[in-house]
């Protein structure tokens, strides 16, 4: 297919698109795609406990499939996604967030296929606007896009074709205004491709060379001083890189040698300075800061690398001044952000898939057995400061509202209100 040219007045879309990031802004209540608001895992709270019981729970529900997507937030609508492990069977549920009463459940078929032991057939995440939720999901034969409004009727639906990994998919879409942007990134010939969110018709799609599958989730940046909206994605071909909102045009990349395994973390930006991860074998390699180009005429620049104890599939926390990282193997660190120094690191109890949040100013991480532990972090140290378990196994990252924090595991979601 054609890539599409936005119009013959390009200057249209564009002042449309940037008009759009301001149309639906992702304000306090809303926990609109993984990790949040700009993807960066933080979001005001107050009055959150440091530790809490089973029975402290506003709700809990047992889901009709199991996985590893992390649920999302639109106002009083909570949306989140599960599969059957045993037909592949795909179901996405809409949820009052205060009383935990399912509003509407869809479910669509789906195949059973090879996958990682620590994956599922739901580890993608919803990303949601005030109008639609946008659901992805793969099989060996298609990458499906979805797209339901809030009372669960859908309204488009792509499969951008055969996904080729040994691993299955991680990477979730983002909707920025106007559009919705997913990667179809596999061993193959890969892409990120740019819809028009309302009718799924392709804006743009950008090529990218296929290697280790990356299962990072884009990330919406404007440069200072710029008009020109980027989306900022990661992988082991080319690194971190960034296109341009407008029509998909590589504008940057640090290339292939910056990534050296396979990227399943998702870009930060913080500090100047956007931060990227890689892999294997539940072990990190590196993360690199990146410091983008600040015009196309520039490369982007190298800060610095940390090679020791970073993480691999949990995205870094941008927490002031500093970056905190939890390793897969539970080694926490604290970075300054400026410089890479590390300030201290810990070894904590547990192994670690979701990503870590802030809550209440306060570091949550959840271990993949389950237990939730609050943190409280300084430049000169690490205090826990409560610790509370889910009863199961969970790789999904929390959401956050002002008044809630959400908790997915591998079978169930619960909500647990502010004090």
């Amino acid at each position: 297919m054609r890539p599409f040219r936005p119009f013959r007045r390009q200057g249209i879309f564009f002042a449309f698109l940037c008009q759009s990031a301001f149309l639906f802004p992702a304000h306090a209540e809303n926990w609109n795609r993984f990790r949040g608001p700009d993807g960066l895992g933080s979001l005001k709270t107050e009055n959150f406990p440091n530790s809490w019981t089973s029975k402290a729970y506003d709700w809990s529900i047992k889901l009709p499939g199991v996985g590893h997507s992390s649920p999302v937030l639109w106002g009083d609508k909570l949306f989140t996604t599960c599969a059957s492990e045993s037909t592949g069977e795909q179901f996405i549920l809409c949820i009052d967030a205060a009383t935990g009463k399912k509003l509407w459940q869809k479910s669509f078929d789906s195949k059973v296929y090879p996958h990682h032991k620590f994956n599922s057939f739901a580890s993608s995440t919803p990303s949601v606007d005030n109008e639609y939720v946008f659901v992805s999901w793969t099989t060996k034969e298609s990458n499906d896009l979805l797209c339901l409004d809030h009372e669960g009727a859908l309204v488009w639906r792509r499969d951008f074709g055969a996904f080729q990994t040994q691993h299955g998919n991680g990477f979730s879409p983002i909707v920025q205004g106007e559009v919705v942007v997913v990667t179809h990134d596999h061993e193959i010939q890969s892409s990120i491709l740019c819809l028009d969110r309302k009718t799924g018709r392709t804006l743009w799609k950008t090529p990218r060379d296929g290697s280790k599958p990356s299962s990072s989730t884009p990330l919406a940046y404007r440069p200072d001083n710029s008009k020109n909206l980027q989306f900022v994605s990661n992988s082991k071909s080319h690194g971190c890189y960034g296109v341009d909102a407008r029509d998909g045009k590589l504008l940057w990349e640090t290339g292939p040698d910056t990534l050296d395994l396979r990227s399943v973390s998702s870009p930060v930006f913080a500090g100047g300075l956007f931060f990227a991860t890689c892999g294997a074998g539940g072990r990190g390699s590196r993360l690199v800061a990146i410091r983008p180009p600040p015009d196309i005429s520039q490369k982007p620049e190298i800060a610095y690398m940390v090679k020791t104890n970073v993480p691999y599939v949990p995205t870094p926390l941008p927490v002031g001044d500093m970056l905190f990282l939890i390793s897969d193997g539970g080694i926490a660190s604290c970075l300054q952000t400026a410089t890479g120094e590390v300030l201290w690191r810990e070894r904590l109890d547990g192994n670690y898939f979701a990503s870590p949040v802030l809550i209440d100013g306060k570091v949550c991480i959840v271990s993949r057995e389950g237990e939730v532990r609050m943190l409280s972090i300084t430049r000169q140290k690490m205090e826990i400061l409560g610790l509370s378990k889910l009863e199961e196994k969970t790789y999904n990252t929390p959401a956050v509202s002002a008044k809630r924090v959400f908790f997915r595991t591998y079978s169930s979601l619960r909500c647990l209100n502010s004090i």
